[in-house]
């Protein structure tokens, strides 16, 4: 699941810096490389004989760098390039052809060296497109799982979206036991196999009524540490298969999940009209904006609203956010969906609740509710 990645170094005390800043963040698998800096050509077939996604390079000067960066990208353009030098005498990023090359020190704060890490992986692949949505509740029982399955449903079978499913709760996994799933495999082997997804997808997803899951239920009781890099090769692979890729995430977001919100169209958080739930919310929207979402991007779903119950807009007072979907209190019908093992019924109080919150998402370009087209389970029509 790591991120992997060669160092190519003249200096072995540099090298050595790099591969303990790299062992050091936990998120690396290094390749085994020369004591010495090869020539241009030579890191070229040692590139496309490992198959990085990252080499670190250390450079003497400027024209070094520019020549070895061309050398590398013409023939290797989807491997992400980090220089490395202590004594360089000139601005720490450089203009290529087309994009831009960090030259990092070697003694680096770690979340530098992230941040420069994730600009180099950025600099060559293409994020795709903005169509990721995040639910998260304010605490637990909030009934963000629920919300989340709910308008996957209805994005796929009212608006015609292809839609996925992500359950990134590796501890849970409730819509496998709403719908009664039988998975054959997990989001944790799909971010095991983040570095070949496309030759295993279909195998991996469930599809169920006409969108796909990819479940946490029947997970080890044992679950491996995910790493970021394992995240985002999943966030970049589901953006351009679906039109919507909906992820499912517990109420503390850890370092691995921190790719998911960070690159989310929008964040929605999960909340009851208890105050618990409401201040609680208010925390993990400030927690949220500590780990890089931005505040444009946080909205708040308000659950299991009753019409005798608290005013929406003065819920939002006290949270400091607007409400931007409600959703009634349909108790029965909700406990109704869940003996049959199946999507709430459309007809129902929190059935068009999710409708219409689909429908939001989905942005019909004409203003009108066209008809459902049909759609694959396993990419976009």
């Amino acid at each position: 699941m790591m991120l992997t990645a060669m160092i190519f170094a003249a200096n072995g005390d540099l090298s050595s810096r790099i591969q303990r800043r790299c062992i050091n963040s936990g998120d690396f698998n290094l390749f085994h490389t020369p004591d010495y800096r090869p020539s241009a050509p030579d890191m070229v077939r040692l590139i496309n004989s490992y198959n990085p996604e990252l080499v670190f390079v250390e450079f003497h000067d400027r024209e070094e760098a520019f020549r070895f960066e061309s050398t590398i990208h013409s023939s290797c353009p989807n491997v992400a390039i980090l220089g490395f030098a202590d004594n360089w005498e000139t601005e720490r990023i450089i203009k290529t052809s087309g994009r831009y090359l960090a030259v990092i020190p070697t003694v680096i704060a770690p979340e530098d060296f992230e941040r420069q890490v994730e600009g180099a992986m950025n600099a060559v692949q293409n994020p795709g497109p903005d169509n990721v949505i995040v639910f998260i509740p304010s605490k637990a029982g909030s009934g963000a799982s629920t919300v989340a399955l709910n308008v996957s449903g209805a994005l796929a079978n009212k608006c015609g979206k292809s839609t996925i499913l992500i359950e990134a709760d590796l501890h849970s996994g409730p819509a496998g036991m709403y719908l009664n799933l039988d998975p054959k495999h997990t989001v944790v082997e799909a971010l095991e196999e983040s570095h070949h997804l496309e030759g295993c997808w279909n195998d991996l997803i469930t599809p169920v009524q006409n969108f796909a899951i990819l479940p946490a239920y029947h997970t080890k009781s044992s679950v491996p540490q995910a790493c970021p890099w394992a995240y985002r090769r999943l966030l970049r692979f589901t953006r351009f298969r679906y039109e919507h890729v909906i992820f499912d995430l517990p109420e503390v977001v850890n370092h691995a999940t921190e790719a998911i919100v960070s690159s989310a169209k929008t964040v929605y958080v999960v909340c009851t009209p208890e105050v618990p739930s409401l201040m609680l919310a208010r925390k993990r929207c400030a927690g949220l904006i500590d780990r890089g979402v931005p505040e444009d991007r946080l909205k708040i779903v308000l659950n299991r609203h009753s019409k005798d119950g608290p005013d929406p807009s003065a819920i939002a007072g006290i949270l400091g956010y607007p409400i931007a979907q409600t959703i009634p209190n349909d108790y029965k019908s909700l406990w109704e969906a869940n003996l049959k093992r199946r999507l709430v019924a459309d007809k129902t109080l929190a059935g068009r609740a999710y409708e219409a919150f689909a429908w939001t998402l989905a942005g019909p370009a004409d203003g009108t509710k066209p008809g459902r087209k049909p759609v694959g389970l396993f990419s976009a029509a």
